[in-house]
């Protein structure tokens, strides 16, 4: 990919990976250990049943199926929702208001 907007989208993935895989850790399953590890601690806590649906999807490509003021505008909601104020001592809103200057 070797877009205009490559590198800050390399630049937000390093800042903000951290943070948004803290908080999914408990609803992604990484590997096929895992979501072994995960059926059965399911089955031991009684959630299995046998109306129990499973689904799986798999986004291809994020970033041209979302428009990119709705992205800022998702990325500042989960940040807020999660309790940020700040990300690498910078104002969530400072760091979003130069990211809509790069749109």
């Amino acid at each position: 990919m070797h877009m205009p907007t490559t590198g800050i989208s390399k630049f937000l993935d390093r800042l903000l990976r951290p943070l948004f895989d803290k908080h999914v850790r408990s609803t992604t399953i990484i590997d096929g250990v895992d979501l072994i590890r995960r059926l059965q601690a399911y089955t031991a806590n009684g959630y299995l049943k046998p109306t129990t649906y499973f689904c799986t999807f798999d986004i291809t490509d994020l970033y041209t199926m979302l428009p990119q003021e709705e992205s800022l505008d998702i990325l500042t909601e989960f940040l807020l929702e999660h309790g940020y104020t700040k990300v690498n001592a910078v104002p969530i809103f400072v760091q979003i208001s130069r990211l809509r200057s790069f749109l």
